[in-house]
């Protein structure tokens, strides 16, 4: 019966099973289908197939397993898309070479994962020519040894390029090589080794020349690499114009210097991880803050404590999240207090706070008892106008014992503006905390009182 329906209505249905997920394989981040069984049911399928190679988005997949010599000739010349998810040695990698060597200006997609040193010396030798129908690009490495690229990687070009990802890639001249590329939309380059540093200012010239660039990720694998001193403030920035969501790792000093040159008018999350220091000054990040339109002041923040870092999200859809890592037990919560005191007015708008530690993981250093409690006195500080605060179950302890010392003339010197407080953990009708109690009792004297609420979670919490 299929047999008998017009080419127009057969195409349809072609296209109708190219969307049908079951049809669809997942090619690094991008998804293709398996069209060849299709051109395999008779000679009219195929010559309806092939007489729409765009409309039905053909593609050919090549993989470490694809014999791509023989592929390239029994074919027609589809966009070709390169494919190896695991482990990438110079053996596994013949094949993608041969794809490189014989269909380089049909590429459209590379995805090559845990490539090895070795093999990405092979790789980045057959990889000199310019690429021109390449738009999606991933590579990744754990191996420590990877040779630098050259300028001439990918052969210094790539035009139609929508997508860079690249982990562990030492690539210096990355920022000459993206000036071809001017539709990049996705940019995310993580653990950049020493060997492949590139200077703030580098990196700011670079992204002038993407005016479609939403999402972007930089992050650094050495605390050597930074900046030799903070440069002066610019007479002028650039304008990401479409860039959403902003990720960071390093240090602060090569934070500092980028954000103070560029803006962000369109920024709604901003995810930023900073190595272990002992002294943090951010000033520059407060004013890149305060020039982000939708960073404006909001009415929520959540704080996560993890094992080793501390997360926080301020608002609901738009975000501000500092994430803490390092290996001290007693560095995040002083180093918290030290970031975010430079963020005041961030947070001074905040009316509702919820603090909390996932399920999952055990956190010495919150558990341990000679803490100093100050510390969480001067986190809260930095809240002048929260009025309802929610500690849920594994920090209420560290938190009693914080708010306890707030008794007599010291009252209102934190959480001025508090009148709801929230315990989870806490049988409804068990003892509440000695630290709360003294803590309560005393925001009654001074005629602030606050309502304490205890509950247990639910599932739907």
């Amino acid at each position: 019966m299929i047999d008998m329906l017009p080419d127009n209505v057969l195409l349809k249905i072609f296209e109708f099973y190219r969307e049908d997920p079951a049809s669809r394989i997942l090619i690094g981040f991008t998804h293709t289908w398996s069209w060849q069984a299709l051109i395999q049911v008779c000679r009219r399928w195929r010559c309806v197939i092939f007489g729409s190679p765009l409309r039905l988005d053909l593609r050919l997949v090549c993989t470490d397993k694809t014999p791509m010599r023989t592929s390239l000739d029994i074919w027609p010349p589809f966009p070709i898309i390169i494919s190896c998810r695991y482990k990438a040695g110079q053996k596994s990698l013949e094949n993608v070479i041969a794809a490189v060597e014989h269909g380089h200006d049909r590429i459209s997609h590379i995805s090559i994962e845990e490539i090895n040193g070795s093999a990405l010396g092979k790789l980045a030798a057959a990889m000199q020519q310019p690429l021109p129908a390449l738009k999606h690009f991933q590579l990744t490495s754990y191996d420590e040894s990877v040779p630098v690229l050259s300028k001439t990687f990918l052969g210094g070009s790539a035009p139609l390029l929508e997508y860079f990802d690249s982990y562990g890639i030492p690539f210096p001249t990355f920022p000459r090589f993206i000036w071809s590329s001017t539709h990049i939309h996705y940019l995310r380059i993580l653990d950049i080794p020493h060997s492949g540093y590139i200077s703030p200012n580098a990196m700011v010239a670079c992204l002038a020349a993407l005016p479609n660039l939403e999402v972007l990720s930089i992050g650094l694998r050495s605390p050597l690499s930074r900046p030799p001193q903070i440069t002066p403030p610019p007479r002028t920035r650039i304008v990401l114009p479409a860039l959403t969501r902003l990720y960071y790792r390093g240090v602060s000093e090569y934070f500092e210097d980028f954000v103070d040159q560029i803006d962000t008018p369109l920024l709604n999350e901003l995810n930023i991880t900073f190595f272990m220091d002992l002294i943090f000054e951010i000033p520059r990040l407060r004013h890149f803050i305060g020039r982000t339109e939708r960073l404006e002041p909001l009415n929520k923040a959540v704080m996560e404590f993890h094992d080793r870092e501390i997360w926080i999200t301020v608002g609901f859809l738009y975000r501000f999240r500092l994430q803490i890592r390092c290996e001290r037990l007693d560095w995040q919560l002083s180093s918290m207090v030290q970031i975010f005191g430079q963020q005041l007015p961030l947070l001074s708008h905040v009316e509702q706070l919820e603090i909390f530690q996932p399920s999952y993981g055990h956190m010495q250093w919150i558990d341990n008892p000679d803490m100093d409690s100050s510390l969480w006195l001067e986190l809260f500080h930095l809240f002048l106008a929260v009025q309802s605060l929610r500690v849920l179950e594994k920090l209420v302890p560290p938190v009693a014992a914080a708010l306890q010392e707030l008794t007599g003339e010291r009252t209102m010197e934190v959480l001025p503006a508090l009148h709801s407080l929230s315990l989870e953990g806490l049988e409804p009708s068990g003892p509440v905390p000695e630290g709360i109690k003294s803590f309560v009792a005393s925001r009654q004297q001074s005629d602030h009182p606050v309502a304490v609420q205890r509950w247990q979670r639910k599932l739907s919490d």
